[in-house]
């Protein structure tokens, strides 16, 4: 209760400052570029946040990819272009040589993670070539395959591993073109796992062998994968296990063999900052930062962290974005947040970098005039407060949200009546031959009984028409019989003459 009390003389304090107490309709702009892996998550909780907002505001996500945001966010003097958005977001960390960049220009960024996930390597091989449910490989045959080392799925040393196995062919190789945090992340597992092997460097970009396929983003990735037979390609998990693909066990720093669905993706986060992996300083250069192969029996090899990219200095800011920006944030961090990063095939933060981003978020300079908008959940309404202009109210929802949510719901109800066992048809007897009649059909039997049943109307139509026939005649009888004076014998005008015209004294 007191720190509602507090919350609301905090709220309403600035809110008679603020030019949007009278009617205002200016607009809070908020806008981010990055990596295209949580585009959805952003997009989802962006559109979330401006139904419940009662002020107006407009926020956007560019997913242009982990390189790109870099660029963006760092923004390019030579050119004449400055950083143009409020955050960036990245699914490798900041590259030294930007770092340094955005030093040098007087700025000092943060990186915050927001999520984790997971590079998977995923194929097309028919399952019923498998020998088994998956396909095993260690970092050495994996860099084998990716540099054109081996190019056959018979080649003795994937039968080796394999024994069960029996696909034969070309394997296809494909490989993300452009700058992308997934080759980097892929690149780097293997340069450090099995260098002898794997000679072709790494990072975003580099120069694949002839003989690999290009494939752009991830959306991409995924259609190759899926169109083209015995290939193998690279992707963040939540991709591939949308789709549906077969899985490469990949072997972990422990000697066990694990795909992105059997392994614990944040355990990779507890021994990295235990090693000292991830800088204790927010703001100092990250770019050697990765989860790649730490300890664990159930450690994914090659984990990945999401960030934003903050300026920790927010006081050249417009406040009002300022306010906004620093609730995006907190928002995706926060256990509704993180429910929708899992919804879209995310891995929720550990428990360490949580404490971790608390203090970092702590350490940002703030504009003046910036707000801390208040939250109020659709459970709980907070009377006066929930009505207030910094107020995200989950008591506020668009009916385009609220439609959505009701599809989804039937959707999952048709999905699941798909997956129920299909209840057994009705015993068919012997004569099931089918005979169709414009849009009408039957079964042998079906006419058997409608013939059966056309012959005994028949015979009471008969019967019908017969006792009709008889009922007419009794009452032409019966009438003939009331007027029996006029019809005896032959009609009046054919009658004999009256024996009243004769003499009586005739004696005739």
């Amino acid at each position: 209760m007191l720190y509602r009390m507090l919350a609301l003389l905090s709220v309403a304090s600035v809110t008679a400052q603020t030019p949007y107490v009278d009617g205002s309709t200016a607009i809070i702009n908020m806008h981010g570029a990055g990596t295209t892996n949580p585009q959805r998550l952003f997009w989802e909780s962006m559109d979330l946040l401006t139904d419940r907002a009662k002020l107006p505001m407009r926020m956007t996500y560019r997913a242009v990819g982990s390189s790109t945001g870099q660029k963006e966010f760092n923004g390019d003097d030579r050119s004449g272009h400055r950083a143009y958005n409020h955050f960036g977001a990245g699914d490798i960390p900041m590259t030294s040589s930007r770092y340094a960049s955005i030093t040098g220009s007087g700025r000092t960024m943060v990186h915050v993670p927001f999520a984790m996930g997971a590079i998977g390597v995923f194929h097309s091989v028919p399952s019923g070539e498998l020998g088994g449910s998956m396909i095993d490989l260690d970092g050495c045959l994996l860099a084998k395959i990716f540099s054109r080392q081996i190019t056959r799925w018979e080649d003795p040393e994937l039968r080796a591993a394999n024994p069960s196995m029996t696909a034969v062919g070309d394997i296809r190789v494909y490989h993300r073109v452009r700058g992308s945090s997934s080759t980097a992340g892929f690149t780097e597992y293997l340069s450090s796992k099995c260098p002898a092997s794997w000679t072709l460097g790494s990072g975003s970009t580099i120069t694949w062998p002839a003989g690999t396929f290009e494939a752009q983003g991830s959306g991409g990735m995924a259609d190759a994968i899926e169109n083209n037979a015995y290939s193998i390609g690279y992707i963040d998990a939540g991709h591939g296990h949308e789709r549906g693909f077969g899985e490469i066990a990949l072997q972990n720093r422990a000697g066990i063999y694990l795909t992105t669905a059997t392994a614990s993706i944040p355990d990779a986060a507890a021994p990295a900052l235990a090693a000292g992996v991830i800088p204790a300083d927010p703001t100092a250069d990250f770019s050697a930062v990765n989860l790649y192969d730490q300890t664990g029996a159930a450690t994914w090899p090659i984990t990945m962290i999401s960030y934003f990219y903050l300026n920790k200095d927010l006081t050249s800011m417009n406040a009002h974005s300022a306010s906004v920006l620093m609730y995006f944030v907190r928002y995706i961090l926060s256990d509704e947040g993180q429910t929708l990063a899992e919804s879209n095939m995310f891995s929720r933060l550990p428990a360490e970098l949580v404490t971790y981003n608390t203090a970092t978020l702590a350490s940002i300079m703030l504009p003046a005039g910036y707000v801390d908008f208040f939250t109020e959940m659709a459970s709980d309404t907070q009377i006066w407060l929930g009505a207030n202009a910094y107020v995200f109210s989950g008591k506020r929802q668009s009916y385009a949200a609220y439609e959505r949510g009701q599809i989804e719901s039937d959707i999952d109800d048709l999905r699941a009546h798909a997956a129920a066992p299909a209840a057994a048809p009705p015993a068919l007897s012997p004569r099931t031959a089918i005979t169709c009649f414009s849009d009408f059909c039957f079964t042998e039997d079906e006419l058997a009984n409608i013939a059966v049943g056309g012959f005994v109307m028949a015979v009471l139509s008969l019967v019908i028409g017969i006792l009709g026939a008889c009922v007419g005649c009794m009452a032409i009888n019966r009438l003939n019989t009331t007027n029996a004076p006029m019809f005896v014998g032959v009609p009046p005008s054919k009658a004999t003459p009256s024996v009243s015209n004769t003499s009586a004294g005739n004696g005739v």
